[in-house]
């Protein structure tokens, strides 16, 4: 990450977005907070801003952003991208968030610094049951429910039955019948990603993966993963219970 200028804290505007000294309205980068949308926020929504306004209010901050100077620096609301750190013990924002349970990841194309490390967080958070991970509408979906959380950004886990090539774009499917169940997509556009990470979707059948991301309505509830950090492979394929990645989408 890139270190702009160090400012202090102002206020706390919504569980994720604050004020700095320096003028700029920040937004934390790389998390999602449930239920901090819209005039009732969640109790827990509450809970993580009034831990960021005690933790940063007053306080001075280390400011961090993607190197991109380009792409992922700013929102469309023109709201800077940045993760926070304080300044007199570098405790870090989005890590307390993660660590008690009050955040989730949410990473972009353009926003994938420090994914293992959040990451990391949020799992021991979701062992531990706390937070978030306390309330069932948030639990790590399995396929066969996502068509419950249409339209939502949700985290999805299953075992992978097929992975197809159709017209260059690649098809994760997670049931028998692809016309029915849960698929994740890799457009073409987004393939060289992967690619780059030394990741290949075609050899991943069989495997379980944890992968995040809103999921649509194409038929049969779909999400497109467009960039490595949104994709956690969980296991390897049983050896003795090989998938074929060769069924046609």
């Amino acid at each position: 990450m890139s270190r702009a200028k160090p400012s202090e804290v102002i206020d706390v505007v919504s569980p994720s977005t604050l004020l700095l000294r320096n003028g700029w309205i920040v937004e934390l980068s790389g998390i999602d907070i449930p239920g901090s949308y819209g005039e009732d926020i969640s109790p827990l929504a509450v809970t993580a801003r009034d831990i960021l306004k005690d933790m940063l209010v007053g306080e001075r901050v280390d400011v961090y952003q993607t190197k991109d100077r380009d792409s992922g620096r700013m929102n469309r609301m023109g709201h800077h991208l940045v993760h926070l750190s304080r300044n007199k013990d570098d405790v870090w924002a989005q890590g307390m968030l993660l660590t008690l349970g009050l955040a989730r990841v949410k990473t972009s194309i353009s926003n994938i610094d420090v994914a293992q490390e959040m990451l990391a967080l949020e799992d021991k958070a979701r062992q531990e049951k706390i937070g978030i991970w306390a309330e069932e509408r948030f639990r790590v979906l399995n396929p066969d429910e996502t068509e419950e959380a249409l339209g939502e950004f949700a985290v999805v886990e299953g075992r992978i039955e097929s992975v197809a090539l159709k017209k260059n774009r690649i098809y994760i499917n997670f049931g028998k019948d692809w016309r029915n169940d849960f698929t994740v997509s890799i457009a073409p556009e987004d393939k060289r990603r992967f690619s780059k990470a030394k990741l290949d979707p075609l050899g991943w059948g069989g495997k379980i993966i944890r992968v995040r991301g809103s999921i649509r309505s194409y038929n049969v509830p779909n999400m497109e993963a467009t960039h490595p950090q949104s994709i956690e492979i969980i296991d390897k394929p049983p050896v003795d219970d090989p998938i074929g990645n060769n069924s046609e989408e």
